[in-house]
């Protein structure tokens, strides 16, 4: 027969993890406003493919390029994610802010050429009043998706 706790013990045992600083993990963002239209695709011959920048991991033996158009409204969010190929991009319009997990911040203005580490956790956002345009280039493994979901980090 199970032993019944009081319920002012589970309320007391609760408000001590709260003081202690215990916190729930955290989940994946959802995207909000963002819009993504493809392009262009085609599967590419590594060895047709520049060597990956500094700190990039080595290129598989089937790897896809996609072009893709990314529009984010005011106010927007990517949601955390990461990506597990080489993607960079150019603002087309607007300014990208990008938030990582140290919680530093990066914004890039219309004109320039960003860059995201493999595995690299951050969240794109859209804080001006007009919309955001990027053309990202993707290079991934066959079959791999463009983002995955990371959990959240920084407000």
């Amino acid at each position: 027969m199970p032993i019944p706790i009081p319920r002012l013990a589970a309320a007391g045992t609760a408000a001590a993890a709260l003081l202690l600083g215990f916190s729930a993990p955290t989940h994946a963002t959802p995207a909000q406003g963002v819009t993504a239209e493809t392009l262009a695709e085609l599967e590419l011959a590594p060895e047709l493919i520049p060597p990956p920048p500094p700190g990039h991991p080595p290129l598989p033996d089937e790897v896809e390029g996609t072009l893709r158009r990314i529009e984010i409204a005011p106010g927007g969010s990517t949601g955390w994610h990461h990506h597990n190929g080489h993607v960079q991009g150019l603002v087309v319009s607007g300014t990208l802010t990008r938030v990582f997990p140290d919680c530093t911040r990066a914004d890039s203005p219309a004109g320039a050429w960003v860059s995201e580490d493999p595995g690299g956790d951050h969240v794109g956002l859209n804080l001006g009043t007009t919309p955001l345009v990027i053309l990202v280039t993707y290079v991934l493994p066959d079959d791999e998706p463009f983002a995955e979901d990371a959990p959240a980090r920084c407000e």
